[in-house]
């Protein structure tokens, strides 16, 4: 596996992507984008509601996924468990954009702690949801 790498998204709905042949993939870390190529040390991390980035043959391939694992494998395999993904064309544009208005009056309505699980739910939702418009963007 010298020249790339196989790369599998997973979710509790099934495989998005099982077994493709990449180059490289870029995915939303906790910290920022991290970026991962061929004969990358092996490692374990959490991901955050983002865009993942990689080719699949000549094509460039955008997918939001949301919160979950990142596990770059010794045999060169590279597995993204996420809690959903969405690849541009499952994506009705116009419905996040109502969906990200509500969520946001929700947000600067709240008034409870931010340790609270009700501002996680809502903060992690609206990065799912602008993942879901940076992934249609072009």
């Amino acid at each position: 596996m010298a020249h790339g790498m196989k790369l599998d998204i997973l979710t509790p709905l099934g495989p998005k992507r099982q077994g493709l042949d990449v180059g490289g993939v870029e995915v939303p870390g906790l910290e920022g984008e991290l970026g991962v190529l061929p004969l990358h040390e092996s490692f374990i991390t959490a991901v955050k509601p983002g865009v993942v980035r990689f080719r699949d043959g000549a094509k460039s391939v955008r997918m939001a996924i949301g919160s979950g694992f990142l596990e770059v494998k010794d045999d060169g395999r590279v597995v993204i468990l996420c809690e959903r993904a969405a690849e541009p064309d499952e994506i009705d544009a116009s419905a996040v954009r109502e969906e990200l208005k509500d969520v946001t009056r929700q947000l600067e309505a709240y008034k409870g702690p931010i340790s609270a699980a009700e501002y996680r739910d809502l903060v992690t939702r609206r990065q799912w949801l602008d993942a879901q418009l940076r992934c249609v963007a072009n």
